[in-house]
């Protein structure tokens, strides 16, 4: 994939831009997944949008800069920077889990930005919280400083760890292999993973003011995934105004990559109605 990397002050972000459609859709991959693990979704939707799809600065290839760390508003201006420098407005935001807790705030202080959001395995804030708290054994990943170092030193067995619980139970070792290699390799360059930063950066959060957020909102849910089996789509769906519940009974953590077929077809079905 020819991607590039937008340079900005604070962060150097990895992107590629495909597709003539004459709507945007941004997709922004849930960590540690990276801008490959959307190939097979990105040529499929092609055809019909003009598509960007960038990682998260502290994740992947993209860089913070300049000593910074993880933080809500830190993300929100890094990516509303770079929709300006690609040129894209009101376009279809897609995010997943804690990144797509970024995505709600962006579209509710940039309407300007974001006209439609498509959200993947993600609730209100308060259950977010929960979950990350419960992934943390010790406490230990929401300790500053000590859970920088933890992470940097076991980001590989996390990335291990991850994969195996976030996808459905019984996958195949070739499924397994397909989502971690692209990752480890990206470690092993270099790539980054600010797991830590992000946890305490949702840990100091407070909840959103769901109803000032006016765009029509696609929740998806992948029902098979074991890291988020206390967590309750339905607590954010019932926030927002304007918001739509799909739960995939066969998917894990990654319902729009596990089963591309059926989110090609809701995507389109949804937007077309919206």
């Amino acid at each position: 994939m020819d991607t590039f990397f937008v340079e900005l002050e604070r962060a150097r972000v990895r992107a590629f831009v495909t597709g003539e459609g004459s709507r945007t859709l941004v997709i922004v991959p849930d960590p540690p997944n990276l801008i490959e693990h959307h190939r097979e979704s990105i040529e499929r939707l092609a055809g019909s949008y003009r598509i960007i799809c960038f990682e998260l600065p502290g994740f992947g290839r993209s860089a913070l800069l300049n000593g910074s760390r993880f933080g809500f508003e830190l993300q929100l201006q890094v990516m509303s920077e770079v929709l300006e420098r690609l040129s894209a407005r009101q376009v279809i935001l897609e995010m997943s889990c804690l990144g797509a807790l970024v995505g709600l705030r962006l579209a509710r202080r940039r309407p300007d930005l974001v006209d439609k959001l498509v959200l993947a395995q993600v609730s209100s804030l308060a259950q977010m919280q929960a979950w990350a708290k419960g992934t943390d054994v010790g406490n230990i990943i929401h300790t500053p400083g000590l859970g920088q170092t933890l992470v940097s030193l076991s980001k590989r067995f996390i990335a291990r760890h991850w994969y195996r619980s976030a996808l459905p139970e019984g996958a195949s070792e070739q499924l397994y292999q397909q989502y971690l290699q692209p990752t480890l390799q990206a470690m092993q360059e270099g790539g980054s993973f600010e797991l830590a930063s992000a946890y305490q950066a949702v840990r100091r959060e407070v909840e959103v003011d769901y109803a000032g957020i006016s765009q029509s909102t696609l929740l998806l849910w992948g029902q098979a995934d074991r890291t988020h089996e206390a967590s309750m789509p339905q607590a954010l769906q019932q926030a927002l105004p304007h918001a739509r519940l799909v739960e995939y009974s066969g998917c894990g953590h990654f319902p729009t990559l596990e089963d591309v077929d059926r989110y090609v077809r809701t995507l389109k079905e949804w937007e077309q109605a919206a």
